[in-house]
């Protein structure tokens, strides 16, 4: 890796405290050489836990005083077009905490303006780089299962923030869909390798929340004959968060949290999977860090760029076909 790359991050709330930070400060050749923030208070924290060298207000001057091999971009998602817009003419090397953007219009209008810059942009879904989904995706590659042909997955937990501005559309574009759907469909559409979607029937559920939605339930169809079924709610969680996914192909089964492979022989399914489990919160955690890592490596040139704007583009583009569903009670073809 590139020694001591310089990097940028604009947004101290709790994603970045609570994830990002604790992981960058323990990997080498990544310096943190300044941070942006409105709020005082937390940039002062964070110098002084973190030994950052610079701390802004002004993210005008955070970049004329500066330059960033990459920068990070953190903040609400209300925030991240304009930022990443204004950030691409000063660094090439964006990253943005998903989702990228509230709308598929304004995804596609900085999609546009990224390009203009030549700037590359990663979007930050980390489930797709835990261990274990990493590890399925290379059966799929691998042809283990035959043609996949359904994938039924679901995140049921409390909201990943209490922050006002959370249950706030127009702040963050949606409710649980913006929070949860939009991640376990990132993993679904990256493990059957992006389909043509054909149509979208969703449900929406409104028990808590009146802005936004709180549950939410959904079956996509592709062009190929592939079905995606998915489940996410803030409220439908015990104790615990439960996620799942569960991709069938004609040829055998994998299964995510925890790490299940079965094969179909003749009438009967044979598990190959060691009985040896990884924690989740272990594995959730390790996802940042690799997310982070491939993050870095494509900045250096020995990456490629994945989750780009153009994936973005098309995943909010199914996203406003869930919401368009949901509000005409019926099925929406794209």
């Amino acid at each position: 890796m590139k020694k001591e790359l310089q990097l940028g991050i604009i947004g101290c709330g709790a994603v970045a405290q609570i994830i990002h930070l604790p992981i960058l400060k323990k990997m080498q050749n990544v310096v943190i050489k300044a941070i942006c923030d409105v709020d005082k208070r937390k940039l002062n924290i964070i110098k002084e836990k973190y030994g950052v060298e610079k701390t802004y207000n002004d993210l005008h001057k955070f970049f004329e005083e500066n330059e960033f091999d990459a920068v990070m971009i953190l903040t609400p998602t209300n925030t991240h077009k304009e930022i990443a817009e204004f950030a691409s003419q000063y660094c090439k090397n964006l990253f943005v905490e998903k989702p990228v953007a509230r709308t598929y219009k304004e995804t596609e209008e900085l999609r546009k303006v990224l390009e203009k810059h030549d700037a590359n942009l990663m979007v930050g879904f980390n489930t797709r780089f835990r261990p274990d989904a990493m590890l399925l995706k290379s059966l799929v590659e691998a042809n283990e299962f035959g043609k996949p042909y359904l994938v039924r997955t679901g995140w049921l937990r409390p909201r990943s923030s209490a922050q006002s501005w959370f249950i706030n559309k127009a702040y963050a574009g949606g409710g649980v869909i913006m929070d949860l759907a939009i991640n376990i469909l990132d993993l679904a559409m990256w493990m059957l390798n992006y389909p043509e979607v054909y149509s979208v029937t969703a449900y929406n559920f409104y028990h808590t929340t009146k802005n936004v939605e709180d549950s939410a339930v959904a079956m996509i169809k592709t062009k190929n004959d592939q079905i995606v079924n998915f489940e996410v709610s803030w409220i439908l969680s015990s104790e615990n968060e439960f996620f799942y996914f569960n991709l069938f192909g004609v040829d055998g089964v994998g299964l995510l949290n925890p790490l299940r492979i079965f094969k179909q022989v003749g009438t009967s399914q044979l598990e190959l999977t060691n009985t040896q489990k990884s924690s989740s919160s272990n594995l959730y955690l390790k996802s940042y860090e690799n997310e982070l890592k491939h993050f870095f490596a494509a900045v250096n040139g020995l990456g490629k760029w994945v989750s780009t704007i153009q994936e973005a583009s098309l995943r909010m583009k199914l996203i406003e076909a869930i919401y368009k569903s949901a509000k005409l009670n019926r099925e929406v073809k794209l």
